[in-house]
């Protein structure tokens, strides 16, 4: 199995944003983990999520993952919040001397199908120490359809095609709970133990699944032989430990074998 030192990274809505505050950056989030980011010497792809920015739009039009002929005027606007979120994080990014780039996923995908040579070039930019910044978003499925592509769907997509050396999603808690009673963390799982997972009711403002669906596409990707960490993202320094291979608070759900 050939893995790429590469760190594929997904940075949640509920990290980089106030998801009970509409259009709410959580600016102070986003430097620290620029800053972090910036002191790791391994090439990268970041994907972010919708947050409070494409959530709270996609809520308002009425706008889900199933593909449908969604309101064309909603699809702008959920879009150019995505555009505008992405911007307030690449800024952060240049500001401590990274070099992000942002991609929309529309460059790299038909729908929800990747284009394999223009993600070999995405990957070849991380290579060559841009650092490239994706994001969930609306996207054309075809004919009038369109549909929301989840950031936590494209890390499946991108880890898929891109077989990186580390996968992580930050959110805002400390991994994954046993069940959200006794709040007790889970630090190493594996395929066979997801039904033993209880899951809270995702926000009413969380369109794509809320942490139910980082921990499914999580079980995708393990499936393909990767591990996946899970980590606070409020507490940036995990991040770098968990690319670094020294997370000490996380989960880990581990990769089977292929």
């Amino acid at each position: 199995m050939l893995l790429h030192k590469l760190a594929l990274i997904k940075l949640g809505g509920s990290v980089v944003t106030f998801k009970d505050k509409p259009l709410a950056a959580n600016a102070a989030a986003i430097e620290n983990i620029s800053r972090i980011l910036a002191q790791v010497d391994v090439p990268a792809i970041i994907v972010h999520g919708g947050g409070s920015f494409g959530h709270y739009r996609s809520m308002k039009y009425e706008m889900h993952t199933k593909p449908a002929a969604y309101d064309v005027h909603g699809v702008s606007v959920v879009h150019e919040s995505m555009i505008a979120l992405n911007q307030i994080i690449v800024n952060s990014m240049i500001r401590v001397g990274l070099n992000p780039y942002g991609i929309p996923p529309s460059l790299f995908t038909t729908g929800r199908k990747p284009i394999a040579a223009k993600l070999e070039q995405v990957h070849t930019m991380a290579r060559s120490k841009a650092l490239p910044v994706t994001f969930g978003d609306v996207v054309h499925m075809g004919a009038k359809k369109y549909s929301i592509l989840s950031g936590d769907a494209l890390m499946t997509i991108l880890a898929k095609m891109l077989r990186p050396s580390r996968v992580v999603f930050a959110t805002n808690v400390d991994g994954i709970f046993k069940d959200m009673e006794s709040k007790e963390l889970l630090t190493e799982i594996r395929l066979g133990d997801k039904k033993s997972i209880a899951f809270s009711k995702p926000l009413d403002a969380d369109v794509t699944g809320g942490m139910q669906r980082k921990v499914t596409e999580a079980f995708k990707i393990a499936s393909h032989g990767m591990d996946v960490l899970m980590v606070n993202g409020l507490v940036p320094e995990r991040i770098a430990e968990a690319i670094g291979g020294t997370l000490r608070t996380g989960t880990v759900v581990k990769g089977g074998k292929r």
